[in-house]
Formats: C-alpha cells, sequence, structure tokens
C-alpha cells in the first residue's frame, strides 16, 4: 500500500483504529496512522496517537519493525502487531492497561466534612 493511502476502516475509537489500521497494512509509523484517523476524527492530536504507540509498545501488543531515515529530524519507526495479540483486550482500553491504578472509577474521592 502506498505510504500517502488510507485504508477504509470504520472504527473511531484510537486503539481499536490503530489495530484495524496495522492488521489492514501490516506495518505503519504513527504519522501515517495520524493523518487516516484525522479524516474520520478531526479533533485528534498527533500528540496523541504518538501516545496510543508508545502506550501499545509499551504493554507489549506491537513491535518496531524498521527504522528509516525521514527528511524531517527525526527517524520514522515502523510498527506492527505482536503475532498473537490481534485479540489481547488492551486495545479496546490501552491506558487501564497501562496504569490499572488509574481506570476510571476505580478511585472515588469523598468531600471532606
Amino acid at each position: 500500500m502506498n505510504y500517502d493511502e488510507c485504508p477504509e476502516i470504520g472504527v473511531t475509537l484510537t486503539g481499536l483504529y490503530i489495530r484495524e489500521f496495522l492488521l489492514t497494512v501490516g506495518e505503519a509509523y504513527p504519522y501515517w496512522v495520524y493523518k487516516c484517523f484525522k479524516k474520520i476524527k478531526p479533533s485528534t492530536s498527533y500528540q496523541s496517537i504518538a501516545r496510543y504507540f508508545w502506550i501499545l509498545r509499551k504493554i507489549g501488543v506491537i513491535e518496531e519493525t524498521r527504522t528509516e531515515k525521514s527528511m524531517s529530524r527525526f527517524d520514522r519507526k515502523y510498527f506492527r502487531i505482536v503475532p498473537g495479540m490481534e485479540d489481547h483486550p488492551a486495545w479496546l482500553h490501552p491506558q487501564q492497561y497501562l496504569y490499572p491504578e488509574t481506570r476510571l472509577g476505580a478511585k472515588r474521592y469523598h468531600k471532606g466534612v
């Protein structure tokens, strides 16, 4: 697939979109995913996508496959899904797997008397 093309993916949750993107194209770099996801969800930022890639790599569902020189000052890093992790539940809410203690609703705060 040409790196300027965007695969047809009908998912709007970021983690699931990244999974479907990687399943469709095999390997991708975060900026390519960002450019395509922005067409579906215009409010998304590159920082958000980059953070998702960092989290997904940290929890072990994606891995870096190669690095390529880029015209910018940063090298372009490509990622793919780790074999066997395609259906891992972390794709739905990766932040909860990295930071389980901060899961929404896990802590209850009470007003002081």
